[in-house]
């Protein structure tokens, strides 16, 4: 099943661009990354410290592992607190507005990793 949908989710894979990346996780009311995260090991006092910095797990998971945690984050660790970005399985008390509809698109996913695959360059 695991195998299954990494080919999936490989075969949506498109192009991501960076700088809407960049865009997303700056943005608090789309991507929510700085909620949990920092950008960098260093910290900001306006982004997050209860997970990883941005660049320390994007210097340690490969794009496929990044865009899969992303995704849905519970098939890793299913007592996480990460939202499922591209699932809508087994949550509860979503607002109706977004019922039934993941948080990110196919094309924001590919962004998001594309962006982050910058900070894991040296």
């Amino acid at each position: 099943m695991r195998a299954w949908l990494a080919l999936v989710l490989a075969a949506g894979a498109q192009a991501g661009d960076i700088e809407r990346g960049r865009a997303l996780v700056a943005d608090r009311t789309q991507s929510l990354c700085l909620l949990c995260h920092a950008l960098t090991a260093a910290g900001d006092a306006n982004q997050g410290n209860l997970a990883p910095p941005l660049a320390v797990a994007a210097a340690r998971l490969s794009s496929r592992d990044l865009r899969e945690r992303i995704a849905d984050m519970r098939r890793f660790n299913p007592a996480t607190v990460m939202p499922p970005f591209r699932s809508t399985e087994g949550l509860r008390d979503v607002a109706p507005a977004w019922a039934g509809r993941a948080a990110l698109t196919e094309q924001q996913l590919d962004d998001l990793v594309a962006y982050l695959g910058t900070l894991a360059a040296p």
